[in-house]
């Protein structure tokens, strides 16, 4: 079995020493698979540890395998943390999802997951189930940006740093090689797809063509290998929850029904 959680590990290590050299305030905030351990409560949140084991098993036997792509943290000016630990609420047993950045995430895959026959609409589940599966889901989630930043960045700062890091970027997100990567980041401002991150995917990882208006798929003769889509920011508040959830999620069913065989993708 691949060991892809170390060697994820070794990509973030030469990110976090280049960093280092480079960022006058470097505050790594390392990423990838998510921890499947125990989870722990702390004074104010709570998190997951670390289980490779459990971890590599579930990424290598996944049928299809989920990876989340993020800007950057919002450490808010504090220290940054390790993403592979969020649990995304504050004690480890609340039904609870306080952050509309986790809401989103959590619900978003849950529809992903549960719309390969019959769709899955917003009102179909509970806040219990939603992070049931994910905190058992074979997911990744990754910043393009490492250094733990604020509330917003804005696209040249992003762009830049892109570039900056580039090469460890396409290493880690190959790596991974996930099937469905829900690139989180589109504004109007930004060209072609009007998204930085699937933008990059596109002109630098993966040979990515247009479904529809969230949708882009990469082929391998007549069968799609894998797919991304064109979200907002999780933390997007121009557009309510539910409608986010049911644009994404009923445009990722409609290509279900036109390519089933991607329900069993490996």
């Amino acid at each position: 079995m691949k060991d892809y959680v170390g060697e994820n590990q070794r990509i973030l290590d030469e990110w976090e020493v280049r960093i280092n050299a480079k960022e006058s305030e470097p505050n790594f905030a390392p990423d990838g698979i998510l921890y499947r351990g125990k989870p722990e409560d702390y004074a104010t949140y709570s998190e997951f540890t670390e289980n490779k084991e459990k971890e590599n098993k579930l990424w290598s036997e996944a049928p299809i395998r989920y990876m989340f792509i993020t800007k950057d943290q919002n450490a808010g000016g504090e220290d940054a943390w390790d993403v592979r630990g969020e649990t995304g609420r504050k004690q480890k047993d609340s039904e609870n999802i306080p952050y509309r950045f986790y809401r989103n995430l959590m619900y978003i895959l849950y529809g992903l997951t549960h719309s390969q026959d019959k769709l899955c609409g917003y009102d179909d589940f509970t806040n219990p189930q939603a992070i049931k599966e994910y905190d058992e889901a074979p997911l990744a989630r990754i910043n393009v940006k490492k250094q733990a930043g604020s509330s917003s960045i804005d696209n040249q700062t992003l762009d830049q740093y892109i570039i900056d890091y580039k090469d460890l970027l396409i290493k880690q997100i190959e790596l991974l090689d996930a099937d469905v990567l829900v690139c989180c980041g589109y504004s109007e401002s930004v060209g072609e797809t009007g998204n930085l991150i699937l933008n990059f995917l596109k002109e630098n990882v993966y040979s990515f063509e247009k479904f529809d208006e969230w949708i882009y798929i990469e082929k391998e003769g007549e069968k799609v290998k894998r797919i991304a889509i064109n979200a907002w920011h999780l933390s997007y508040s121009g557009v309510s929850q539910k409608d986010f959830y049911e644009g994404l999620v009923s445009s990722y069913h409609k290509f279900i029904q036109k390519h089933p065989d991607f329900k069993k993708h490996r």
